[in-house]
């Protein structure tokens, strides 16, 4: 009687909790999978709309400022924008395929059915190429508006910036995306290069400053 082993109902006990077990372990592994897909979606996201920023604020600090001409029609160096797009020449960041100064262009595109940033430059010497980058995506809602100083030092918002002298005072882009793509746009507010150096005098050919 001690050598007769496990009756056939303790193996099938056996075999259903090993089968519970299973499952569980099974379960745990899929969970596990999806909270980290989901996690890595959110960085990535992150990273993305970090990466949007930081461009943009490096880019815009580095606007050429540019005085209001009345003998020139339409300076092609004037700073322009619009709630939807925006147009300027600056200083080439590290980020942006160009050496020198360039003329950007930020545009709102709409694409199935959302809207994307789009930066588009083309070089102010040398090969003119234009070149442009998607750098947002997925966007519900996108708004420009651009502020100045009034007299009593107050910032007075704008949708546009059009035959105006200099640059605005500040540059706020506001980005708002669908509820289900979980995705944030912090309050973004950029302060451009309004001023030149004191000793500049300034050359609107190379886009510098001739020393006195």
């Amino acid at each position: 009687r001690a050598q007769q082993g496990y009756s056939l109902v303790e193996l099938l006990v056996v075999l259903a909790l090993m089968g519970m077990i299973a499952v569980a372990m099974a379960s745990g592994i899929r969970f596990g999978g999806r909270v980290w897909e989901k996690s890595g979606h959110q960085v990535e996201t992150i990273d993305r709309v970090t990466g949007a920023q930081d461009m943009l604020r490096t880019l815009l600090q580095h606007v050429v400022p540019r005085d209001l001409d009345p003998g020139i029609a339409r300076d092609p160096d004037m700073f322009r924008g619009g709630a939807q797009h925006m147009s300027f020449t600056a200083s080439s960041p590290a980020a942006v395929d160009a050496n020198g100064v360039s003329r950007f262009e930020l545009l709102t595109v709409q694409r199935d059915g959302k809207l994307s940033l789009v930066l588009q430059w083309v070089p102010v010497s040398g090969p003119r190429n234009v070149q442009s980058a998607e750098i947002l995506g997925g966007a519900e809602s996108i708004r420009i508006a651009y502020a100045v100083l009034d007299q009593t030092g107050v910032f007075v918002w704008r949708d546009d910036w059009n035959d105006q002298t200099g640059v605005p005072a500040l540059i706020s882009i506001s980005v708002r995306f669908p509820p289900q793509a979980q995705t944030l746009w912090p309050e973004f507010e950029v302060r451009p290069r309004i001023a030149r150096e004191p000793t500049c005098i300034y050359d609107p050919v190379s886009f510098g400053c001739r020393h006195a």
